[in-house]
């Protein structure tokens, strides 16, 4: 069969922006509504599942991920300790070795019984409803979750009765990446997009603000408490005390936030005056209470990361602003993190995530003298994932992750850890290792990277590489258990996970150094690591394939773009591709602060000079490349797979059967959140396939 690529037409739509003729003649496919678009994508897909199917290895990869993924798992950043009156009471998110999704559930104490409080694998025959996030009152006796279908992340709020099992209140539906934090048992604060018809169509997925919720009030009735004349951009971040006498407001915009805090009135819990405590719009904060201390992880004067605390008990009578104490100074390592709260107080210390090189240890500090108290040192290249305590409690629980293993849960309790749930699974990490080494990226700047293989493989240029990295918001690729890299490693692959700049490995100054006006450093980094495999003998111009998702698919997209000569394969999920009308879509306004404004003249041309889709020649040759989107995506619109994958199929002279230009489509998926183990099988196997069969990697 000779297989050919859909017809895609060409219009002639030329913009002028700031001066300069932008060509864009696939705009039509930013309307994944119309009928026209629907037909385009059935016929992609028809092509792409084709040009797979071919492959070998689909049987023995699909057969290999089922026992990867296929073990009890408590799913990362899920997990919550409450102190009840009745002692420690669990929640997290557990999914059992044969359900598609993860359920909400509890535990009275680590040798309690697991009760499921929600099923989401009972509300859809196709697995399609997911639990978003969710959030425990102070005693544990209530719980508000989120739910949504196929992958949206359109959450709606429910309200639970945790010893009733019990739904509460009426659904309260735009509660999308909803912050909540409970005012006593009576009601919670929450954030919440605007409700339908009260904002602009371009305004729907923006003006992210804070309400108050009576419990059994009409939510129509909450009263917005923060978020009014704001930027329209920032998400509010929510914490507050044990006896709800305080309320702080952490307001992200990805580079910077602000943190405002209110004491509350429990007569009048809708009535708050904030007051400023930290304003930035070049440095990030992240607090948490402990009674009426606040507890402040803090990039100001201090990259690294330093926490200082703040006594608000005055504060609660007069609305005065005390000056903050250092409690931890900075140091080498870094102890700031965008993904997970980096601290947890207990008793009279104060834990705390150290990272160096990208790998974790864990600190234990006297919150008086600031003095070390304790150090766990995990050897090299394992992640702390999570902390957790309570107040009252003398000791806290952590979760530890790496390379080659499920994240497993600890408790820490006088100087002596203990084991509390370790995952099942047919997988022996003492076969594999990892290595940390360094590069030189196009400037000079010293790049260190991640190389992870099966022990007794003998690697040598004709090594197939997965070859992946992020670069972006500060995010930190930290040692992970993903099945895909256990697989491509068992077949005697390797992988290489470079530290690029615009991450947050070695701190603010490393982010900073990767986002904006320096974007381009990114992608420089990636392309050094990939020349200095090559130059070393791993893996080579014919093994070397490219992987990326999101900010990582508009790095692989770039570097496709800039050097198509270096790679054999490229693998681009879910990217952001075109650079200069990316903000028109869905949340991406939201993302100018980390990448800049195309409607700013000097943000444009930092855009424009390495958006990817603006980039493709006529007279390039591009190495296979696989898009992979999702219809439902609600952070980046598929548009972007759509035009680049229509510009590249265009501008291709070589036959399909050598060096393919696919387009896959999910149907019933966003962007990555809330697939059911069957779909995230499919999906890595797709890649898997794709990238063995063009780096030569047998599967057998």
């Amino acid at each position: 069969m000779v297989l050919e690529y859909p017809r895609t037409k060409r219009e002639n739509i030329v913009d002028e922006i700031h001066g300069r003729k932008i060509e864009d003649p696939y705009r039509w496919l930013e309307n994944s509504e119309s009928r026209e678009v629907m037909n385009w994508i059935d016929e992609q897909n028809n092509l792409s599942q084709t040009a797979l199917n071919s492959y070998r290895g689909k049987e023995s990869i699909t057969k290999d991920l089922h026992e990867m993924f296929r073990y009890d798992n408590i799913q990362d950043y899920s997990f919550k300790v409450v102190n009840t009156p009745r002692g420690i009471r669990f929640f997290y998110l557990f999914r059992k070795t044969d359900q598609a999704q993860p359920t909400l559930c509890y535990q009275d104490g680590e040798s309690g019984e697991r009760i499921v409080l929600f099923d989401p694998n009972k509300e859809s025959e196709e697995a399609l409803v997911a639990i978003d996030w969710y959030n425990v009152s102070h005693d544990g006796s209530l719980v508000a979750f989120g739910v949504s279908e196929g992958g949206t992340e359109q959450s709606v709020l429910h309200v639970m009765n945790v010893e009733k099992g019990e739904l509460l209140d009426e659904p309260i539906p735009k509660t999308k990446w909803c912050e909540l934090v409970w005012m006593d048992n009576i009601g919670f604060y929450y954030s919440r997009y605007p409700l339908p018809n009260t904002v602009s169509s371009e305004d729907e997925n923006y003006h992210h603000h804070v309400y108050y919720h009576k419990l059994r009030d009409d939510y129509h009735d909450d009263v917005k408490i923060f978020g009014e004349g704001r930027a329209k951009t920032e998400h509010p971040v929510l914490f507050i005390n044990a006896d709800s006498t305080l309320l702080a407001v952490c307001s992200a915009r990805f580079i910077s936030n602000d943190i405002h805090i209110a004491a509350i009135d429990p007569k009048k819990p809708g009535s708050l005056k904030f007051e400023p405590l930290i304003e930035s719009d070049s440095v990030s904060s992240i607090p948490d209470f402990d009674g009426d201390l606040l507890y402040v992880d803090t990039q100001l004067e201090a990259p690294n990361g330093k926490i200082i605390r703040y006594n608000l008990s005055e504060f609660k009578r007069d609305g005065k602003i005390p000056k903050p104490t250092t409690i931890i100074k900075e140091g080498e390592g870094v102890i700031f993190s965008q993904m997970t709260m980096p601290f947890v107080v207990f008793q009279d210390n104060i834990a705390v995530i150290e990272d160096k090189n990208a790998s974790s240890s864990l600190k234990v500090y006297d919150t008086d003298s600031g003095e070390l108290v304790d150090e766990v040192d995990f050897g090299t290249h394992v992640t702390l994932v999570q902390i957790a305590s309570a107040p009252g409690l003398d000791m806290f629980y952590y979760s530890r992750g790496s390379f080659f293993y499920p994240t497993t849960y600890y408790r820490y309790e006088q100087g002596k850890t203990y084991l509390i749930h370790k995952p099942n699974l047919p997988l022996n990490p003492d076969d594999y290792k990892s290595e940390l080494v360094w590069f030189e990226s196009k400037d000079g700047t010293k790049v260190s990277m991640f190389i992870l293989s099966k022990k007794g493989v003998k690697i040598s240029e004709k090594t197939p590489i997965f070859l992946t990295g992020y670069g972006g918001f500060g995010i930190s690729l930290t040692p992970t258990y993903l099945p895909a890299r256990s697989i491509w490693a068992k077949y005697g692959g390797v992988i290489a996970i470079p530290h690029l700049r615009g991450g947050g490995e070695y701190g603010l100054k490393w982010h900073q150094a990767g986002n904006r006006e320096n974007k381009q450093n990114v992608f420089d980094d990636f392309i050094a690591a990939a020349e200095w495999l090559i130059e070393n003998r791993i893996g080579s111009r014919n093994t070397l394939s490219i992987v990326g998702r999101s900010n990582g698919g508009l790095l692989v997209g770039a570097a496709l773009v800039q050097r198509p000569d270096l790679y054999k394969a490229v693998i681009c999920g879910v990217p952001l591709l075109d650079m200069i009308r990316y903000t028109n879509f869905q949340v991406a306004r939201t993302w100018s602060t980390e990448y800049g404004d195309p409607d700013v003249k000097e943000e444009f041309e930092w855009l424009y000079s390495y958006s990817p889709y603006h980039h493709v020649r006529e007279d390039v040759t591009y190495p296979a490349t696989l898009l992979d989107t999702a219809l439902g995506d609600t952070r980046v619109d598929p548009m972007h797979a759509f035009k680049m994958a229509a510009k590249l199929q265009n501008n291709s002279r070589q036959s399909i059967k050598e060096v393919p230009i696919l387009l896959h489509v999910q149907m019933q998926a966003g962007h990555g959140v809330g697939l059911s183990i069957e779909k995230i099988v499919e999906n890595n196997v797709r890649g898997l396939v794709f990238m063995a069969h063009h780096t030569g990697l047998v599967i057998e």
